[in-house]
């Protein structure tokens, strides 16, 4: 079902600076909270080795909404509305990941044992959610946009540089510029042990069915079944994967 989101809650209102940035970053307006994560954040996102594990693994519990055991968050890690994150046991968030979740409405979820590699993005939109099941992977400058809600599964393997997008700007009114018009959104869905190559793109309203590969530099604009491989721009089947050709 399209979802449509208005572009009001991108403009500055007439409240304080203060309190944009804490509706916007820390996700609460309690000065408390807002002392916890400035304290977080100033001593510990950039404090490196083995020191700086241990101990953003412990202290960042009281700021991040569910921190499972073992979890490892490397330096630069960027967190916007911390409590809206869940990390699940066994973990591993590389270097300069940001978790730019814009509101108390939208969050993120990264399942067990799963990796995101360095500079991923995650970006949610006011009201959408990014879920990564456990045991996948997330290569290097990968952008996740969960506007209309993404779903990657277990096992899943995302290779850097991807860009897979659950939205689109509205452009029906020649009158009003696009970037006013509003995002209007049908989600992704990434199933269970689907292997994305470098560079791929996935656009709004697809779903990728379980066990596809879809080929390097592929633009992927409809939905894929099951044990499919796809390439190309737009992407289209090169074959099906079975017992006997794989």
């Amino acid at each position: 079902m399209t979802q449509n989101f208005s572009n009001n809650r991108l403009q500055q209102g007439k409240q304080s600076a203060l309190k944009s940035y804490q509706q916007r970053i820390v996700g609460s307006e309690r000065f408390f909270d807002l002392l916890k994560y400035e304290a977080c954040t100033l001593f510990l996102m950039n404090l490196p080795g083995a020191l700086g594990l241990l101990l953003r693994q412990n202290i960042y519990r009281a700021l991040i909404g569910k921190l499972g055991k073992g979890v490892a968050i490397s330096r630069g890690v960027t967190l916007r509305c911390p409590q809206r994150l869940t990390l699940e046991a066994g973990a591993l968030v590389d270097e300069n990941t940001v978790f730019d979740i814009k509101s108390t409405e939208a969050s993120v979820s990264v399942g067990a044992q799963t990796q995101i590699m360095a500079g991923v993005r995650f970006e949610t939109g006011y009201e959408g959610h990014i879920s990564v099941g456990s045991n996948s992977f997330v290569g290097a400058y990968t952008i996740l946009n969960g506007h209309g809600g993404l779903t990657i599964g277990e096992n899943a393997l995302i290779a850097g540089h991807c860009h897979i997008i659950a939205g689109n700007h509205g452009f029906a009114d020649l009158n009003t510029p696009m970037i006013s018009q509003g995002v209007n959104c049908l989600g992704i869905q990434i199933e269970d042990d689907v292997w994305l190559g470098s560079g791929v793109r996935v656009l709004d309203g697809v779903r990728i069915g379980h066990g596809s590969i879809i080929s390097a530099g592929a633009v992927v604009t409809q939905n894929v079944e099951p044990y499919s491989i796809m390439g190309g721009v737009p992407a289209k089947l090169i074959r099906k994967r079975t017992h006997e050709n794989v």
